[in-house]
């Protein structure tokens, strides 16, 4: 089966419950269920059973085996990490350790992040996503000259 690749930017809201709808054109790859993990950026990542299995593969072969490293690797992912299941209208209901860390309140843009999909605060995936536009126009202009 192809992997799917998971592409958009949707605004959303958080209902009372804390639930968020997984958006329809990125939902397929979720209905088994979805890991949920907290990001550096800080943000939420979520990942499809199969594709977390593989990025906690990748994460921990960047380390030598048996060292404390690698379990560094294993226990920040594997503690962070929450498994969910979508209710009948493809939503998830977010903890609050995840939505405070990611400072997710109730307005929230998810992302398609090719293999992940992935949750922020509106506004700072605004603030984000302006740097991250400044830096590809100052990379073009160096390019150009």
């Amino acid at each position: 089966m192809q992997r799917p690749v998971l592409v958009g930017e949707y605004e959303l809201t958080l209902d009372a419950k804390n639930r968020v709808a997984v958006p329809a054109r990125l939902r397929d790859p979720f209905r088994a269920g979805i890991y949920l993990t907290k990001e550096p950026e800080p943000c939420l990542g979520g990942w499809s059973p199969d594709e977390f299995a593989n990025r906690m593969d990748e994460d921990t072969a960047a380390t030598d085996p048996g060292s404390l490293a690698r379990r560094d690797v294993k226990r920040r992912l594997a503690a962070n990490a929450v498994f969910l299941e979508l209710d009948a209208q493809g939503r998830v209901t977010l903890p609050a350790k995840h939505l405070s860390y990611a400072s997710v309140t109730h307005d929230v843009t998810v992302i398609g992040a090719q293999d992940h999909l992935e949750i922020w605060d509106r506004a700072r995936w605004a603030r984000y996503l302006a740097r991250l536009e400044e830096e590809a126009d100052g990379t073009a202009t160096e390019h150009a000259t």
